[in-house]
């Protein structure tokens, strides 16, 4: 087949499902879900696999309706309020602290309500589960073997293209992008192979989701 009719073929193949895809089914739970309005609606689940983290927050209309519960190991470690996102319990031995984020000297810190700051490794543990990067679920491999299949065909040349594109605050792809190609006939295949992706995790850090980016290359074999 043609790349020209092959590109074809991808662009049939780009569902209202995969664009628009209102929910996430990972690992036997459907959590994340947007409405019709692109709102975030129920509980939304991210996950930090290589560092054991979860987050944990129920939504409606894009609004907080729970305090946001940050897990390292099941554990949890942080709640934000719902409200107020400057508050926050930090557990020790299961038990809630009232605490709150100061600047001083330009660097953040940690501090209960009399004032008196965590200790070190307090503050470590604080910190290192407030932030959760983009994801493609299921993980590299996952995402490797979409590509690979996406990308396999009987093509009449070969090419390896290297693509970036942002993933938005509800982890829908937009604004993808040719970096390089050594063979720009397939420059519009690559990018319709990336639009058909389903929705990621999107980027969350501190009470907030925010846009994200990611870049990788797509190879396509002559056969």
């Amino acid at each position: 087949m043609s790349t020209k009719l092959k590109a074809m073929a991808l662009c049939l193949l780009i569902s209202v499902s995969a664009l628009g895809q209102s929910e996430i089914k990972f690992e036997g739970e459907t959590i994340n879900r947007i409405d019709k309005d692109g709102k975030k609606q129920g509980v939304w689940k991210l996950f930090d696999k290589d560092n054991g983290i979860t987050i944990v927050m129920k939504m409606e209309n894009d609004a907080f309706v729970s305090n946001v519960d940050y897990y390292r190991n099941e554990q949890r470690i942080v709640s934000q309020d719902k409200t107020d996102p400057g508050k926050y319990n930090f557990y020790v031995d299961s038990k809630p602290v009232p605490v709150k984020i100061i600047v001083e000297n330009d660097k953040r810190k940690v501090v209960q309500e009399n004032g008196k700051a965590l200790d070190d490794k307090s503050q470590e543990a604080f910190f290192s589960v407030l932030e959760i990067k983009t994801m493609y679920y299921g993980g590299e491999s996952v995402l490797r073997r979409f590509l690979a299949n996406a990308s396999s065909g009987d093509w009449d040349s070969s090419a390896s293209i290297l693509l970036k594109w942002d993933i938005d605050k509800n982890g829908a792809v937009e604004n993808i992008k040719v970096i390089k190609s050594d063979n720009e006939t397939f420059n519009e295949t690559a990018i319709k192979i990336i639009q058909k992706m389903p929705r990621w995790q999107p980027v969350f850090s501190n009470g907030r989701f925010l846009k994200g980016m990611y870049n990788t290359r797509i190879s396509f074999m002559e056969s």
